[in-house]
């Protein structure tokens, strides 16, 4: 076989020609036009190595946008992947059904244990307890969206099937929690097959502070919401802190709290989907915990594993957890499970991630590396004329573009700005950025050092001169 031909995994080159028509005809990419992204010759990674992916021509590309918001500490971090060599060696997976494993456990404990930390200073004694596991942050939704369903049936309060979500919120992609989600573009043509349910505003938190009337428009109007509503609602489910796939939408200060305590009034379960706030993308592991807003289900997901392995968390209160025992022929069990529920291998990937977060305090290094991006982002782009104002919580980070007229116009349906600054960050400074309608999106590993900061500058402000030159 000649040497064009070799297999990668043998450290030769592959016929690139070959691979890239294989890829455009052959695979089928997630949210991709694939007769689009056949005019383009696709970038095909070989390898990672810290914040820095390669690809199978040996071009170095900055993952910036976090492999989709998932990374935690760059590619092949050592620690995570001899844990994961290790564990393959010894036990590759074994059900949660009938048996369980070691690093299920360990990880269980480990994860509550933590949880537990952030929210130490809590009025109530932390309860999240109870760790339920899945493969992804869709199921870790859907799983606690069902929770709640039996939860309320089994409480007596079988009149409780509805649930309140948020415009603009995007909770995954199975039908359950396509049903919670509110994007037009992404739930439209599904729109026959799911469940309706009870929407509220998501009150937007600007710089300069929310104004006070904008806040109690929309608290007012969950008021309302709930005075109708509330004997029929089994739970309210919210993505804390940020809305990620509208654009990285900050939530207004303190409305979580608000939300809260509006669910212990009436009865009703507050989920926090967590899957891409948690994890330290926003600062802390859970990113409630911020406001000390404890759930009574949490889902993670994405950086659990680091991002090297799937897996899906749904994490449940005490008060939650009770009420699921009882004799088998009541059938108060919960009715939900994965084949690959709490799989071994992930699970050690985890609980090493978990680990290095402490290890290697990585909310600090997370806070420290935020602030130096919007000083950045502030001086070096913040006054161009066509981008808006920068949303950030932490390392999650949004820049609006606006159009020739100086609007934050077009929805995903469009070919933006943005798309066009994206693709020239790749091209000319190989920097991996990915829009969301008119938004850039920034979601870096969070142990990226301050070079890695200036080259994700640099190529935004190499970019915009696509609009400029235009």
């Amino acid at each position: 076989m000649s040497e064009a031909r070799t297999s990668s995994r043998l450290g030769g080159l592959r016929d690139y020609k070959l691979l890239a028509e294989q890829d455009q005809t052959v695979l089928w990419h997630p949210y991709t036009q694939m007769a689009e992204y056949g005019e383009r010759e696709p970038i095909i990674i070989e390898r990672g190595e810290g914040p820095y992916l390669y690809d199978v021509r040996r071009r170095r590309f900055l993952d910036a946008f976090g492999s989709m918001w998932c990374n935690v500490w760059g590619h092949n971090q050592p620690d995570i992947v001899n844990a994961i060599q290790d564990q393959a060696a010894r036990l590759c997976h074994a059900s949660l059904f009938t048996v369980s494993h070691v690093p299920a456990v360990d990880l269980a404990v480990a994860l509550t244990t933590a949880i537990k930390e952030d929210f130490k200073y809590a009025a109530e004694p932390p309860s999240l307890n109870h760790v339920f596991f899945s493969d992804n942050g869709s199921t870790a939704v859907e799983v606690a969206m069902k929770m709640a369903l039996q939860y309320q049936n089994q409480v007596g309060r079988i009149s409780r099937t509805q649930f309140l979500t948020f415009h603009y919120g995007y909770h995954g992609d199975t039908f359950g929690a396509m049903s919670a989600s509110s994007i037009d573009a992404f739930r439209r043509k599904f729109a026959p097959s799911l469940f309706d349910c009870v929407n509220a505003d998501y009150p937007m938190q600007i710089e300069e502070g929310e104004r006070p009337d904008g806040i109690r428009s929309a608290e007012y109007a969950f008021e309302a919401i709930l005075a109708g509503r509330a004997d029929r609602l089994a739970a309210i489910v919210i993505e804390p802190v940020m809305q990620a796939a509208a654009g990285m939408r900050p939530l207004a200060d303190d409305y979580l709290g608000k939300i809260k305590k509006y669910c212990r009034e009436y009865d009703i379960l507050l989920i926090t989907d967590e899957v891409f706030t948690g994890f330290c993308r926003t600062g802390p592991l859970v990113a409630s915990s911020a406001e000390l807003v404890e759930p009574d289900i949490l889902c993670l997901g994405k950086g659990i594993t680091g991002g090297t392995l799937p897996m899906g968390v749904t994490v449940a209160s005490e008060k939650v957890y009770e009420a699921f025992k009882g004799e088998w022929s009541e059938m108060k069990q919960f009715l939900h499970g994965h084949t690959y529920s709490g799989n071994p291998i992930a699970c050690a990937a985890a609980l090493r991630n978990l680990e290095l977060v402490a290890e290697h305090k990585l909310k600090e290094n997370v806070r420290a590396r935020a602030r130096e991006f919007h000083y950045i982002l502030k001086r070096r782009i913040g006054s161009h004329p066509r981008v808006g104002e920068i949303r950030q919580r932490g390392l999650a980070i949004g820049i609006p573009i606006k159009d020739e007229k100086g609007k934050e116009a077009g929805g995903y349906e469009q070919r933006s700005d943005a798309a066009r600054i994206c693709r020239r960050a790749i091209d000319n400074s190989r920097v991996l950025l990915r829009p969301l309608g008119n938004v850039i999106t920034i979601c870096p590993p969070l142990n990226i050092e301050r070079q890695q900061v200036d080259e994700i500058v640099d190529a935004l402000e190499d970019g915009l001169k696509a609009l400029d030159d235009a």
